[in-house]
């Protein structure tokens, strides 16, 4: 089964951010927090990552992989305000899909909505280090 997962605007400095908490949560170990969550779920689940900046990689990781995947994690960061063309392909694409937002020290949007919110199945909100485990077990309960 694969799941992919989309990570948006600057999650690449997770770290930066979590610094400042005095924390060290960087992009590369939350993934592998999340491959070890699946892998420890003793499914076939293969996780296809990416983090952009981009709209257009995100909607073409959208299109190219709307056939082969189960679901899609979604971690919009300020998309969630404005990306209308993110959500278009996500919601034309079918795909089961949960939101991960980050809770308030990690993101500087304050809210536990975005655009994304009516088109999800679900909306998790989080530590960056636990929360997209709960997404895909959120995930995983609307795939089966």
């Amino acid at each position: 089964m694969d799941i992919l997962v989309l990570q948006g605007p600057n999650f690449n400095l997770i770290g930066v951010q979590s610094a400042n908490a005095g924390e060290r949560v960087t992009l590369d170990k939350m993934n592998r927090v999340l491959h070890r969550h699946a892998h420890s779920i003793n499914l076939d689940i293969q996780l296809r990552f990416l983090q952009t900046h981009k709209a257009d990689k995100a909607i073409s990781f959208i299109h190219r992989n709307r056939n082969k995947a189960s679901g899609i994690l979604i971690a919009p960061a300020s998309w969630g305000r404005y990306e209308y063309s993110i959500l278009d392909a996500l919601h034309i694409s079918g795909l089961l899909s949960v939101q991960v937002l980050l809770d308030d020290l990690y993101s500087s949007l304050n809210e536990t909505n975005s655009i994304f919110t009516p088109v999800c199945n679900k909306t998790v909100v989080g530590h960056p280090l636990s929360v997209f485990n709960s997404a895909l077990d959120a995930l995983l309960k609307h795939i089966n």
